[in-house]
């Protein structure tokens, strides 16, 4: 997945001096604002005005109760905060002055024109931000793949026009504005273009308090009911509430509408830039790893296998006793600047909880260090390969698996002692939690994606932990550096070279390093460094849980961790852990097998209500448009219905394994619609891509009847002839891939495990 315009380049364009107000007004004739006393008096004058500004509040008012009665309810009564006066020049047009700093809103004497120059610059100078998806290869013969692949070749069918802008295209599909201002802007933001959606994102109260004397909000509201276009008042948000409310408006609507996006900062300050920098920092993830069709089939058909085979999944009650939740936990992963802190670790060992993070077990087995915990992302069967190739078979039995209940069974296995998450982001947990009593005891795991070292790092903090240290989690190379991606005693990867250049390993973006300097990264390293950090907030700010984590990789910079080299570590007086006490704690009473009664999993998938779900959505998604605002009003329309089924106990899995797919197929549809300035030629390609999407919901139909039998590998039993299902108008079935297999037969030298301390 791609996006048309980096991070750092959305930060250009949100605080860009083309579009800050300070900056376009002194363009203008200015105020003197020196001569407060003589704007107090003029103010006091102007009775006109102050009618005027009566009236209007009291007919907005009468249209915030019609349309949006809670925000009439919050400002009926309102009294503000900061004390505020309205005055005017010459031309009566209202502006603001906050009489406790003697600062004025529009430091001009003609606000209209300088909001119409302020949107007029950022509507005609700025691109729409999109996201691009390319063409990914499928490992395993799965339909998203298949019909993500015709999608996306006609969305590249036609080369995208990078010259269009908001102004000349004249149609949003998702507008962010960050500060209300009195509210001119909007005018002219919709006078000259149609906005399918705006989120309007106002944390003053006071201020929005002020628009509604100011603006004229009954016609903007009526106007916008009458043409049946979105807005979605965010109002007294803290920047923590803020992402929290904007990830509900997008879960309901349609997260494909964080892919085709257009923001606005209409004034700024302290609070205004918090809540920018969340969206620079953290947008993109709203429909970054959203999962699909196929996987989640798969992820449920796992989960089910490890219940039924009595694996340990970890319990909500009792909680980890605080003696054991402050001892070290060592976090590994394989990055290469692991081999700076091997030695440390390796004379630590003792000191600290030892978690090995994917490869990394590998790792810790040549260099001597002996793991408590097993940390594992992936639902894929290879896994347990990775394990058989470890030569002392000893050297993992007393070894805790630590994951998600997705894991493949083959993993699960391979450890007699697991401790497995329910994964919140997956159907299976919410659904059968709702279902029956017994899933309701298992504690869930946020943000254990997209890298093994995020299972790591989140499962250890939902466990209890909260003393953190990690290692080799680099998530990229160090710019000057002779590194490779993995450390040297990674024997696969030693034995068989390392391909930085291409699939996973490709490394396309610069990022801040960790001590300094910048490290080579991709999407999926920035986006596990992104979720660590992340993590660690939500530990700190919403689970008010004292956590540290100190980071000694020398790779990418996660700004919630503390970076310290591992040569400024003093572990000197601290004791041994009793490791045992531990093991028997997590074994014992932190988790537990769950019990259901026989047949279950085979009552609860109602494949009948999922083919008539299916059929209705397909059935709107072949209807045909006329514009684009249509065309994005109809994929909302059909998110909504998907989340209305996630709403519902009973549906709760149908529109859950939906989603992700859909959403995914919107992106590339919504893309797709603004590709360039001829709206005919734009919807002809999106028609094509909602048959695309009509056809594999109705492929979907077949593969939904095999549940709960899903497993991945095992999945190949259902597709015949060698193909990925059949073939479809729009799409052709694929061949099903070649059987992976981790590597090729490595024969270790190293056939002992031997602890070492130096």
């Amino acid at each position: 997945m791609f996006t048309e315009k980096s991070s750092s380049k959305l930060r250009d364009v949100l605080f860009s001096p083309n579009t800050n107000l300070d900056n376009i007004a002194h363009d203008l004739k200015s105020l003197d604002l020196t001569d407060i006393e003589k704007i107090k008096e003029l103010s006091k004058k102007q009775q006109i005005m102050s009618d005027h500004l009566i009236d209007q509040f009291a007919i907005n008012l009468e249209a915030f109760e019609k349309y949006m009665p809670d925000i009439a309810k919050t400002f009926k009564n309102y009294k503000p905060e900061k004390t505020m006066e309205f005055f005017c020049a010459d031309n009566g047009i209202p502006n603001l002055i906050f009489i406790e700093n003697n600062d004025i809103l529009y430091k001009t004497f003609d606000p209209f024109e300088l909001c119409k120059k302020q949107i007029t610059n950022i509507i005609s100078n700025n691109n729409i931000t999109q996201t691009r998806y390319g063409i990914e290869k499928d490992p395993y013969g799965q339909l998203h793949f298949k019909y993500l692949k015709s999608a996306v070749q006609i969305d590249e069918s036609v080369k995208r026009d990078y010259s269009i802008t908001a102004k000349k295209i004249g149609s949003v599909p998702n507008c962010v504005l960050l500060g209300v201002g009195l509210g001119y802007e909007l005018a002219y933001l919709y006078e000259q273009v149609e906005v399918a959606n705006l989120i309007l994102v106002e944390p003053d109260l006071d201020m929005f308090y002020a628009s509604l004397y100011a603006f004229d909000w009954a016609n903007l509201l009526k106007f916008l009911s009458d043409n049946k276009l979105g807005i979605h008042l965010m109002l007294g948000q803290s920047p923590e509430k803020f992402y929290q409310d904007m990830t509900k408006f997008y879960d309901i609507h349609g997260r494909f509408l964080t892919g085709t996006w257009l923001g606005i900062v209409h004034y700024s300050n302290n609070k205004i830039k918090a809540i920018a920098e969340i969206l620079i920092k953290d947008y993109e993830s709203m429909h970054a790893a959203m999962g699909f069709f196929d996987d989640h089939l798969f992820g449920t058909s796992h989960a089910i296998s490890n219940v039924l085979s009595g694996k340990s999944f970890v319990l909500k009650e009792p909680k980890l006793p605080e003696n054991l939740a402050s001892l070290p936990v060592f976090i590994i992963g394989s990055g290469p600047s692991l081999d700076n802190d091997i030695e440390f670790i390796k004379k630590n060992q003792d000191k600290a909880i030892i978690v090995a993070c994917g490869t990394a077990l590998e790792t810790l087995y040549h260099a001597g260090v002996k793991p408590d915990i097993y940390a594992c992302t992936e639902r894929t069967p290879e896994i347990s390969e990775s394990l058989d190739m470890i030569p002392d078979k000893e050297f993992i039995q007393d070894m805790i698996l630590l994951t998600g209940d997705v894991v493949h069974p083959k993993t699960t296995a391979r450890f007699k002692h697991t401790a497995i998450f329910g994964k919140i982001d997956e159907p299976f947990i919410k659904y059968v939690a709702a279902l029956s009593e017994q899933f309701r005891k298992i504690r869930c795991v946020q943000l254990m994606n997209p890298l093994v070292g995020n299972m790591g790092v989140s499962g250890m903090l939902y466990l209890g932990f909260k003393n953190l240290y990690l290692f080799g989690l680099d998530n990229g190379k160090k710019i000057g550096t002779d590194y490779t991606l993995h450390s040297q005693y990674t024997a696969t990867y030693k034995e068989h070279g390392n391909q930085t250049s291409r699939g996973v390993y490709k490394l396309t973006n610069i990022v801040p390093g960790n001590f300094g300097g910048t490290v080579e990264s991709n999407y999926f390293y920035k986006l596990s460094a992104h979720n660590i950090d992340f993590i660690l907030r939500i530990f700190k700010n919403e689970e008010k849980v004292e956590v540290s984590c100190v980071n000694c990789s020398d790779g990418a910079l996660i700004d919630s961790a503390k970076s310290m080299h591992s040569y400024e570590l003093n572990f000197d007086n601290i004791q041994n852990i009793n490791k045992s006490e531990v093991f028997d704690c997590l074994v014992n009473e932190i988790t537990g097998p769950i019990e259901v009664p026989k047949g279950f999993f085979e009552e609860i998938f109602y494949k009948n209500e999922f083919n008539s779900a299916v059929d209705k959505i397909s059935s709107l998604i072949r209807k045909r448009v006329s514009s684009r605002t249509e065309a994005i009003q109809l994929m909302e329309h059909v998110s909504e219905i998907d989340y209305y089924l996630r709403a519902n106990a009973a549906t709760y899995f149908i529109g859950n394994s939906l989603e992700g797919s859909l959403q995914t197929y919107f992106i590339i549809g919504a893309r797709t619609l603004y590709n360039s300035l001829d709206e005919k030629q734009c919807l002809e390609k999106f028609h094509k891509i909602m048959d695309v999407i009509a056809d594999f919901l109705d492929e979907t139909k077949s593969i939904y009847s095999h549940m709960p039998n899903y497993s991945l590998g095992e999945h190949r039993k259902y597709h015949k002839g060698g193909k990925v299902g059949k073939d479809y108008p729009t799409t052709p079935a694929t061949r099903l891939p070649r059987i992976r297999h981790l590597k090729d037969k490595y024969d270790d030298p190293l056939k002992k495990f031997v602890k070492k301390y130096k």
